[in-house]
């Protein structure tokens, strides 16, 4: 993540002025469940746009996976590597591009849940009885076992957008997105590997505040994931809160819920809940991002904990 910062210093140093407020929109984090990270999850998306808006982030995300069932033992990190590109040609129309890869590398995120678990007084869940950053993934039912597999690509995945604005008056903004993204053999679900999805977006804002919510629809091409079934269509849906300090620093939580997407493997067919909480700081045309995800409800139907690093340039 530290290339992440490196490179954010560099583009404020030749970034020219711009207007306040440029960054005033949702988070745009993915989720880091350990199943939902593998097909298209959708996230918030700006509900209004501005004629001629060029702007690009590049993300890094840091998850460590731990779940423990009599059906499954899941213990591993995932880091995802994500370039995206959102352009507005008008103020109703808003077409973006993403890139991603998705890998097992070591996060070494293992002290800090641990310590994180102890400062509050949370179960450690068997945490402290195995050792620390070990990749392990078992699930008898589909006779899986694999060990020792950091560092190893599970999904590269290409996606595109077209967002349309429905309605702007005073505080209220909303819209609508369409979205299709393609995995590559590298996933490790079977089957197609085409997703799309569709989403409504509203934002009211009022001083230094926005609200958001969101509504969405997800479908995938896939037939199984871990050698078992994969729900066809899932809902998703959210609503998240920004308050502005002054006119660099930006607070926002947002809480994303999701239908689970495997009816025959324990908590995984039940739905995944998702609260983020960030930080934004932002000057010129340049906003840096960090995000901390934690799981909630569910918690093996999502990341123990997921950080996020980002950057956002407007040209």
């Amino acid at each position: 993540m530290k290339v992440v910062w490196i490179l954010g210093g560099l583009m404020l140093a030749a970034a020219p002025a711009h207007g306040r407020y440029w960054a005033d929109g949702p988070m745009m984090v993915r989720s880091q469940a350990p199943l939902k990270s593998l097909v298209l999850s959708p996230i918030f998306r700006p509900a209004s746009y501005t004629q001629g808006d060029v702007i690009a982030d590049a993300a890094i995300y840091a998850a460590s996976i731990w779940a423990i069932d009599d059906e499954y033992v899941m213990d591993y990190y995932t880091v995802q590597y994500r370039f995206s590109l959102l352009w507005s040609p008008s103020d109703r129309w808003q077409l973006g591009a993403s890139i991603a890869s998705h890998t097992t590398d070591d996060a070494h995120l293992d002290q800090l849940t641990l310590s994180f678990h102890k400062l509050f007084g949370i179960d450690q869940n068997g945490r402290t009885k195995v050792p620390k950053h070990r990749s392990y993934l078992e699930i008898p039912k589909a006779d899986l076992l694999i060990e020792d597999f950091s560092g190893q690509a599970i999904g590269r995945q290409l996606e595109l957008s077209v967002g349309y604005s429905l309605y702007r008056h005073h505080r209220h903004d909303l819209s609508t997105t369409a979205v299709l993204a393609y995995e590559d053999d590298t996933n490790p679900r079977s089957g197609g590997g085409w997703d799309g999805s569709v989403q409504l977006d509203y934002q009211y804002a009022w001083g230094s505040n926005t609200a958001y919510l969101m509504g969405a629809m997800a479908w995938t091409d896939g037939d199984a994931l871990f050698g078992f079934e994969l729900e066809t269509s899932s809902w998703h849906w959210g609503l998240g809160y920004r308050r502005q300090f002054g006119d660099r620093h930006q607070l926002l939580l947002e809480y994303n819920a999701a239908d689970g997407i495997l009816p025959d493997l324990g908590e995984f067919a039940k739905s995944v809940h998702e609260i983020s909480l960030g930080y934004r700081y932002q000057v010129r045309n340049l906003a840096l991002e960090g995000v901390i995800m934690e799981n909630i409800k569910y918690p093996d139907n999502s990341a123990d904990v997921a950080l996020v690093a980002k950057i956002r340039y407007k040209f």
